[in-house]
């Protein structure tokens, strides 16, 4: 179930990339480079980019490779029944304010929260089925996707499988990748290299 679940968002994710990708290919940004607005939309966008990597490898370790096998509760799952989704939505806006679109900046994260919400309500069903009363005192006590930071809590140590944490940590670098080709479709559009309908 898990894997099926995980396959959707998948999908999901790279339809609404591919869009991203098309109008960030054939559309100029909203504000010139020149201007100081559009190197403050970016520099938040690194911001917001690199808050969200941080936040995913910090929920990676919490995870420690028993996602699915017990119910994690405690650490980034303490605040947010969802945090991977939340810092996600984080790094998807920061990817959407880079690229000084406004298309993308009001459009993009609202389509990623319409797949996420769909998710979360699939894997919840999944989760309520697998633990039952355990989960459904978590749902009561702990938000879905906005943390609530006054009731964090964590134990002094947790079980991590380093794999997991590796591997989370290579996710991290894809999106740091948006940098560099946002830049190079940038410099390609304003020297004439690639053509701009919009």
């Amino acid at each position: 179930m898990a894997k099926k679940l995980n396959a959707s968002r998948i999908r999901d994710s790279r339809l609404v990339v591919l869009v991203a990708l098309a109008i960030i290919f054939f559309t100029k940004p909203y504000f010139t480079e020149e201007t100081e607005l559009h190197q403050l939309i970016e520099w938040v966008g690194y911001f917001l980019v690199a808050i969200c990597v941080i936040g995913r490898v910090y929920c990676t370790a919490f995870l420690g490779g028993h996602k699915n096998a017990k119910l994690i509760t405690y650490g980034p799952f303490s605040v947010c029944r969802n945090p991977l989704y939340a810092f996600s939505l984080i790094g998807i806006l920061g990817v959407a304010l880079i690229s000084n679109h406004v298309v993308l900046i009001f459009t993009i994260p609202v389509f990623i929260l319409i797949v996420y919400l769909s998710l979360i309500k699939r894997e919840e069903d999944f989760l309520r089925q697998e633990f039952g009363a355990e989960f459904d005192a978590y749902c009561a006590r702990v938000p879905r996707l906005i943390p609530k930071f006054s009731i964090y809590e964590a134990p002094d140590t947790i079980p991590m499988n380093p794999r997991f944490l590796l591997r989370s940590i290579q996710d991290g670098i894809w999106w740091f990748a948006a940098f560099p080709l946002i830049e190079l479709i940038e410099y390609l559009q304003d020297t004439g290299r690639m053509l701009v309908l919009f």
